[in-house]
This record gives structure tokens, C-alpha cells and sequence, in this order.
């Protein structure tokens, strides 16, 4: 890889993700763009939860959809170990790894090639993480069918754009959530700055994140700033993302992201509560876990060993130990690796299946 086509994709990666595509759309263009410098017969793109790392929903290209082969990988990755699992990539830097270089070109080592990618002809897969410092917003899964194997130049292209592709995918979910005003203490709000570098439009939302960081009718340089390298970064002059982060008056943190309006050089400036992901209050009442099974559990989901666990929460292994035997119990699940299947089959798969839309503070959007 050439440092000037690096350079020239991320470019246009970055160009795709501020031009307020929604996430379907931005996974489409993004195949097609992408595709151009790292070749691929098939390619699946998915969201995930990033405090679980399980699926939120996908889009496919190259191949119609295959709900038997995809329930089918969807098994093989939480119950059957294999090498570049998501979990592991999370944890990796690079987030991005070739099923030919895990295997030393001995492809039959990996599980689900033998058992669900040979029969379907494919040669060499590639897979990345897309991940914002500690948080996974997606993934990549590329396969060749001949030819060939994914090489690292190919690996090193993907890690370049992976994490400007993880900002673009919350950016996509954030537009989403703007528009749909979802729960009053965590919904984003937008503001719209005009040409001019004027304050246009500012939806309530957007009105109260104003009012702590700016005084009443200013606009902030912040906005002006953000503005800027959205229009720079939409004419594929920039590989910057436009965002930045800023302090509360009552405490606390707001991150503001930019996008132009196609057509206009107008720029919607997004402004959220900077939060951390958790494991959905959804699963937690349907379980009754304690808050120090929560915060095991989403340790567990992300692959972490009981060592690792205890370590993150000061804690002995011992209860680390038992923390595990209670959530099992109270998930009526035998082992990690089936809690991991289970929660997916139980309370992902199906609300993807029916089309729920992805969360940018994970699980999904309420209808």
C-alpha cells in the first residue's frame, strides 16, 4: 500500500461519512468506495452494540442474503472458537486480520471455513473492527472467492480507514436519533450553521446542550470550527473527522460532530452527552442482574478471561467466579460461550430481524 492511496481513501472515507448519508446508504457507498482499493467477491457490514459487541444489524454486498448461512456464522462465532473472532479483534491493534495469515495459509484450521465458507467457494477472508478508542461500532467482514489472498498491505489499508469508518457509523445513528427525539436525557440535538457562519435552525434538544456550553443568542467558535472541517472534509479535502469535545457548566462532557447538508453548504452541528455504553436496561430487567453482574456480564460478552474481569473491577478471581455462576443461573445459560449465543438469539437477532434500527448509545432506537 502506497502511503498517497491510503491517504486517498481515507479522503474519501472520510468525505462519505460527513455527507449525512443515512446508515444503510453510508454502508452501500462505503462498500463500493472501499471495494476499489481492497478487492472483495462479497462483503457484510455490520453495527454492533458497543457494550456487548453482538450484532445490531447488517448490510450485504456481492451475494443475496442467506438467512441459513448467516444464522449459520452467527452460531460458529459465539459458541465455537476460531481465530479472528470479533471479541479478539476488539482487543487487537491492528483491529483487522486475513483468515490466510491466522492460519498460515492452512485455512482448514479455522472451524468455520471448513464447516460454512469452503462449501460456498470462499478462498481468503478479511475482517476488521471498527472501534472509537474503546468502543466497537461495527465490523467488516470481506471474503475473496479465487484468486488472491488478502495481503498486508490489503490489512494495513482497512486499519488505516477503520477508525474514521466507526466515527462515520455513529455519525449515521446519531442523524437517526436527532430526528427521531429519543429519550429526553440522552437525545443528541442539532443546530444547523448556515454558509455564513450564522446559527440557522436549533431543534429544543440542541437548545438545552447550547445553553451549556454558550451564552443565550452567540454562536459558538466551536460550531464555526466544526463547520469548517465538515465542508472540508465533504469535499474529500481533508481526512479529518469533525468533531470535538467539550466541558459542561454543570459538569461533565458534550461532543459535537458536523456534517454537511448535501447541496447547500449548510452543516448540521450534532451535539450529545458524552457517555459510556452499558449493557441495555432491557436485558438487565429481563435478567435481574445487580449492577456488579452488569458490569461482569458486559466483561464476559467482550470475550475478557475471569483474570482479566478481575483486574478491570478490583476484585478477586474467586468472585469473579461467583458473580459468573449467578448470572448463569439467573440467564438459565450453562456456560459464557452459550450466554453469549443466547443473548444474541433471544434479544438481538430478533429485533434485527424486524428491522429495529441501532442505537448510538447502543441496543436500538425505541419505535
Amino acid at each position: 500500500m502506497s502511503q498517497s492511496q491510503g491517504d486517498r481513501l481515507a479522503r474519501e472515507v472520510v468525505r462519505l461519512t460527513h455527507g449525512g448519508l443515512g446508515l444503510d446508504e453510508l454502508r452501500e457507498r462505503l462498500d463500493e468506495v472501499v471495494r476499489g482499493f481492497v478487492y472483495w467477491d462479497v462483503a457484510a457490514w455490520s453495527t454492533t452494540d458497543p457494550a456487548t459487541l453482538l450484532f445490531t444489524s447488517c448490510v450485504l454486498s456481492g451475494r443475496a442474503e442467506d438467512h441459513d448461512a448467516e444464522a449459520r456464522l452467527f452460531d460458529s462465532e459465539f459458541r465455537v472458537p476460531d481465530v479472528n473472532s470479533f471479541a479478539a479483534l476488539a482487543r487487537s491493534t491492528p483491529p483487522v486480520a486475513t483468515l490466510h495469515a491466522a492460519t498460515d495459509g492452512r485455512l482448514d484450521r479455522s472451524a468455520r471455513w471448513r464447516t460454512i465458507l469452503e462449501p460456498i467457494g470462499v478462498t481468503d477472508e478479511i475482517r476488521a473492527a471498527f472501534l472509537d478508542g474503546s468502543s466497537c461500532w461495527g465490523t467488516l467482514v470481506g471474503y475473496r472467492m479465487g484468486g488472491a489472498t488478502f495481503t498486508p498491505a490489503d490489512a494495513a489499508m482497512i486499519a488505516q480507514i477503520a477508525p474514521l469508518i466507526a466515527d462515520g457509523l455513529r455519525r449515521a445513528m446519531l442523524h437517526t436519533a436527532a430526528d427521531r427525539a429519543v429519550d429526553a436525557v440522552a437525545s443528541p440535538g442539532i443546530a444547523i450553521v448556515e454558509p455564513d457562519g450564522t446559527l440557522g435552525e436549533v431543534t429544543p434538544q440542541a437548545e438545552r446542550w447550547l445553553a451549556e456550553i454558550a451564552e443565550a443568542a452567540t454562536v459558538p467558535s466551536v460550531f464555526r470550527a466544526v463547520a469548517a472541517v465538515a465542508r472540508s472534509a465533504a469535499d474529500g479535502a481533508s481526512d479529518r473527522p469533525a468533531h470535538a469535545r467539550l466541558a459542561r457548566r454543570g459538569g461533565g462532557w458534550i461532543l459535537v460532530h458536523g456534517s454537511v447538508l448535501s447541496g447547500s453548504g449548510r452543516v448540521a452541528v450534532i451535539l450529545e452527552a458524552a457517555t459510556e455504553n452499558h449493557l441495555s436496561d432491557v436485558l438487565v430487567r429481563a435478567y435481574g442482574l445487580t449492577p456488579r453482574e452488569r458490569e461482569v456480564t458486559e466483561l464476559v460478552l467482550r470475550g475478557a478471561s475471569t483474570d482479566a474481569i478481575a483486574k478491570a473491577l478490583f476484585i478477586s478471581a474467586y468472585t469473579v467466579q461467583d458473580h459468573v455462576k449467578s448470572i448463569l443461573a439467573k440467564a438459565e445459560i450453562s456456560s459464557r460461550r452459550d450466554l453469549v449465543a443466547a443473548l444474541y438469539g433471544r434479544h438481538y437477532a430478533p429485533l434485527t430481524a424486524a428491522g429495529a434500527i441501532p442505537s448510538p448509545y447502543g441496543w436500538y432506537l425505541g419505535s
